[in-house]
């Protein structure tokens, strides 16, 4: 694979510290990416944090940290006038601990969301009640939290607006009034939108994204880049090279492009023929985040299929993380930290 530019491996390694030596003498994922230039990272929950050998894989394979669940609305604020902070408190006090950055997911979603939120609200009410979610977070948080998911999934799959509580009560510039007022209550933020089948170029969704955020940059609203979110299935096509081109024309009006929530479903059963589709596609998409200077981070959607979300959401699909249920590594992940040591 292509090493970045330097000064983008210079810049990572001060982000994060010296990390690539300061915590094993093997090579690890985490180690080998930085040294390419990229930041690595999974998924954390809750529980992850009370498991020594769950622990111990996060280190090895995280230089920037996501959480799971606990920072949706329904979790950090699940009324009005109550926020509840341990989860994630937690989760940034282990990422500071161990030198990790942290990815805040998400302050605006149309699932998870608490009871009071009403879309019977006058717009108003509704920026008053978006203004002040935003500014208790990131005051909280401020230059603890390298970057946020401000708004998460805002399109449907022919690249309309979602309709959702925010879009109903305050209209299509909620997402522009977000990302000022997130801009103004953590400056050194990174503020991201975050989606998914929003990879490919030429998919609905894919263009919809591209076309909204660089109108967002020509009005000179702050964003500073996008999540591929890469929830892949090896049934559907994949065009990596779609996918590259992609990335390539966010790099050209100066947009970050993270890949955000990385997992590659299979089927349950008779998995065994698609593993090597599967092997390609994780392949593919690392090779594409160390090659294209605009992509920071290569972040998977947890790591082991013993708690992955897939099995719930698409039934008879699974085995779509880099650990099987026993914590033991994958074929297709050794496969990755070959590519990363070439």
């Amino acid at each position: 694979m292509i090493k970045k530019v330097a000064t983008l491996s210079i810049w990572l390694l001060s982000c994060v510290g010296a990390i690539s030596v300061g915590f094993s003498t093997k090579d690890t994922f985490r180690s080998l990416a930085l040294k390419k230039g990229i930041e690595t990272g999974v998924a954390v929950a809750v529980s992850d944090l009370n498991k020594e050998a769950h622990i111990n894989i996060i280190k090895e394979n995280s230089s920037i940290v996501v959480a799971e669940n606990c920072m949706k609305w329904q979790y950090i604020h699940p009324a009005e006038n109550k926020w509840y902070w341990k989860d994630v408190d937690d989760l940034v006090k282990f990422a500071e601990s161990n030198e990790m950055n942290v990815k805040f997911h998400t302050l605006f979603w149309h699932n998870q969301n608490p009871s009071f939120l009403s879309e019977k609200w006058s717009r108003e009410k509704a920026i008053a009640v978006m203004d002040d979610h935003i500014a208790t977070i990131m005051t909280r948080y401020k230059g603890r939290i390298k970057e946020y998911d401000v708004v998460n999934e805002m399109f449907d799959e022919d690249g309309s607006l979602r309709k959702t509580i925010w879009l109903n009560t305050i209209g299509e510039d909620y997402i522009e009034h977000a990302l000022i007022k997130a801009r103004e209550c953590d400056p050194k933020a990174k503020l991201y939108l975050n989606d998914y089948s929003n990879e490919t170029m030429g998919h609905p969704k894919a263009d919809a994204m591209f076309n909204f955020v660089k109108k967002l940059k020509e009005k000179g609203v702050p964003i500073d880049g996008v999540g591929f979110q890469l929830h892949i299935d090896t049934a559907y096509g994949f065009d990596a090279d779609r996918i590259r081109k992609n990335v390539k024309r966010y790099a050209d009006i100066g947009v970050l492009v993270s890949f955000s929530e990385v997992d590659v479903r299979i089927p349950q059963k008779n998995f065994e023929s698609h593993l090597a589709k599967q092997q390609k596609i994780y392949r593919d998409l690392l090779k594409i985040a160390v090659e294209e200077p605009n992509v920071p981070n290569f972040i998977m959607w947890g790591f082991t299929d013993a708690q992955s979300w897939v099995p719930y959401t698409f039934r008879g699909k699974g085995h779509a993380l880099p650990y099987d249920e026993k914590l033991n590594p994958k074929p297709f992940y050794e496969e990755m930290l070959k590519d990363l040591k070439k």
